[in-house]
């Protein structure tokens, strides 16, 4: 069900979008951009992490006897 939705932005933006309202193409660029969006910021594949445990930064960790409990 499409929905309107106003949003305000500054001059260079307006000349950027406004071809792509005219040629209603603007909601398929917006859910393109929110599908790649969302896939950044998911979990990163098992795959994606191998090999960088070396570069956790262990500066602040302390021993379990330095806390009280």
């Amino acid at each position: 069900m499409p929905r309107e939705l106003t949003i305000t932005v500054d001059d260079t933006l307006y000349q950027t979008l406004k071809p792509m309202i005219e040629q209603q193409t603007i909601g398929t660029f917006l859910h393109e951009f929110i599908q790649n969006r969302n896939r950044e910021l998911s979990n990163p594949a098992i795959t994606e992490l191998r090999g960088t445990l070396h570069k956790i930064d262990t500066a602040n960790v302390r021993d379990e006897t330095d806390r009280p409990l």
